[in-house]
């Protein structure tokens, strides 16, 4: 037993059937006219009569295939190809191609794209994609269906292989989004070069491709047909007079191994490019682990959206420390999760959903509301009052939400607007939905403090200073962390907070750990110490008593 590809749709207009040696040996009289023949003419003649000379090389692997006795990709398959008629010129058609297994002969079913009085899209076939020709992903499901009926491991194993492009990555002020579609049918052409008898391209979403294939040797990771995709990718594309390099993801899965029903076999194949677009567009197989990461997430967001329900958040207060006098003027408010089940969790556990969530907008109120009524309770009994830090996350940042969120926590508490502020990542920043200008300005004018956060480790950094109202530079710990290993990252230091200087901008300097460093830190000129030296991060009423408010240990 072998396996052969799935047949699809039914005969429309035209049809030609080829005898084993390619020639015409029947056509219907539509057909005849549709190539301005008298029916009688064609009879007998070689099919390559009605292909035009720049197709001819296909044409010749095709009956090659033939020969050989192989079942080509175009079996079974509606694809959009052009014929010349009679008189030259070229007609672009719709051709399906069936094989009768007894005699060899081959019967093409034709359908004009262009039909006299309609519009050529109202030709498409159903399971076709518009732009590009190709089959989509209702085809896949279709053949992919077909194929797994009729596994044969001893036959080769059926795998798919999802691509993924990023049009635009690293050309986003170079290049018109207006050029998207023709970037998109450049890569299908491209891809479409590399099906073989074993292996064919589908469209999937905006920017995506899908290889079903039969994989007949071991291993069953598709290695020689994965190198070919990445090497046509890689190679520049020219759209709209300019040079262009494309970033893509690729996952893959085989049947039986990771599926042995086409939904599950398509679902872990998506896992695998998930996966790989995380890892920096790596190539990535799936694996169980792939499942069990996802699996992971889903329970996390489930049971953040209870923490949410009942109030599981706790905020910890770290100090920002003076560096000349010691003395204690902020605090930054730290997310933390008590988990019914897992105790205690630091940011690192369930940021990263949580930040990807619509439950970000309820947690990121909260904990606005909670750490300004927090701060402005303790400020009520202090000569010199606390500053208080608030990181925000990247969907609060947006002016139709964080303005109002914000007036809203100061209003309830009380606290002075110049009392908060507001911790942005460049992340956010640099979103190009995030709206980033109108933010920060509203932001401004309400009298918040705006700190860059763990500034000095992205390319974003300085753009962000030259247009935004900043008012303090947060210097990343890593630099702090790194003053041992050699003279580089004094320099560094030393010309961060000079550039800070020259902009009159403030400065707080994360990770300071010993005394030694905090001196250091001084002696570079930094104003505002953030680290273990001083205080980890701490629950509320231990904040409280560090602050010398022994028997005020919360909100009232």
């Amino acid at each position: 037993m072998d396996y052969s590809w799935p047949t699809r749709g039914a005969p429309e207009d035209g049809v030609v059937a080829i005898d084993a040696q390619g020639r015409i040996d029947y056509l219907n009289a539509a057909a005849a006219a549709l190539f301005g023949y008298d029916h009688g003419v064609l009879l007998g003649q070689a099919l390559e009569v009605l292909i035009p000379q720049r197709q001819a090389q296909i044409h010749a692997q095709l009956r090659r295939a033939f020969t050989a006795g192989k079942v080509p990709l175009a079996i079974g398959r509606m694809r959009s190809v052009a014929g010349v008629r009679r008189d030259g010129t070229e007609v672009a058609l719709h051709v399906m191609l069936k094989r009768d297994a007894d005699t060899g002969r081959v019967f093409a079913f034709l359908h004009p794209l262009d039909r006299p009085g309609g519009a050529r899209g109202d030709s498409r076939e159903p399971g076709e994609d518009r732009l590009t020709g190709l089959p989509d992903r209702r085809a896949l499901r279709a053949d992919l269906d077909a194929l797994l009926r009729q596994a044969d491991p001893a036959q080769g194993q059926v795998c798919l292989l999802f691509v993924e492009i990023d049009p635009f990555a690293g050309n986003r002020a170079s290049v018109d989004p207006a050029h998207h579609d023709a970037l998109i049918r450049a890569c299908a052409a491209r891809l479409e070069g590399l099906e073989t008898d074993d292996m064919r391209l589908y469209r999937s979403g905006e920017d995506g491709f899908i290889f079903l294939m039969v994989q007949r040797a071991e291993p069953a990771v598709p290695g020689p047909q994965l190198a070919r995709v990445m090497t046509v990718l890689r190679a520049p594309f020219e759209i709209g007079g300019q040079p262009l390099h494309l970033e893509f993801g690729i996952g893959h899965a085989s049947s039986p191994e990771h599926g042995v029903q086409a939904g599950e076999l398509i679902a872990n194949a998506a896992l695998a490019l998930a996966a790989s677009k995380a890892a920096f567009n790596r190539p990535t197989g799936y694996d169980e682990s792939l499942r069990n990461r996802v699996e992971h997430r889903h329970r996390l967001l489930r049971d953040l959206r209870s923490a949410v329900e009942r109030r599981e958040f706790e905020l910890y207060y770290q100090p920002q420390v003076e560096l000349a006098s010691g003395r204690i003027v902020a605090l930054e408010a730290l997310l933390r999760w008590r988990h019914p089940e897992w105790g205690l969790l630091l940011p690192g556990a369930f940021m990263e959903v949580l930040s990807s969530s619509e439950l970000s907008l309820a947690v990121g109120e909260w904990v606005l509301r909670e750490a300004c009524a927090q701060v402005a309770s303790w400020n009520m009994n202090r000569a010199n009052p606390l500053t208080v830090a608030v990181n925000v996350f990247p969907r609060q940042f947006d002016r139709d939400i964080l303005p109002a969120s914000i007036l809203r926590a100061l209003a309830e508490s009380g606290l002075p607007p110049a009392q908060l502020e507001i911790e942005i990542t460049e992340n956010i920043v640099i979103d190009p939905a995030a709206q980033s200008s109108e933010v920060f300005e509203t932001l401004h004018a309400l009298g918040v403090g705006l700190v860059l956060d763990d500034f000095g480790t992205g390319y974003a950094s300085l753009t962000c200073l030259a247009r935004h109202p900043v008012q303090k530079l947060k210097i990343d710990k890593s630099f702090v962390a790194g003053i041992d290993t050699g003279p580089g990252y004094r320099a560094i230091l030393k010309s961060l907070q000079a550039l800070a200087g020259a902009l009159g901008l403030g400065t707080v300097v994360e990770g300071v750990e010993t005394e030694e460093i905090a001196a250091l830190m001084r002696e570079f000129g930094f104003e505002i110490g953030q680290g273990y030296f001083w205080s980890r991060p701490m629950p509320r009423q231990d904040c409280a008593r560090v602050l010398g408010f022994v028997d005020q240990v919360s909100v009232p």
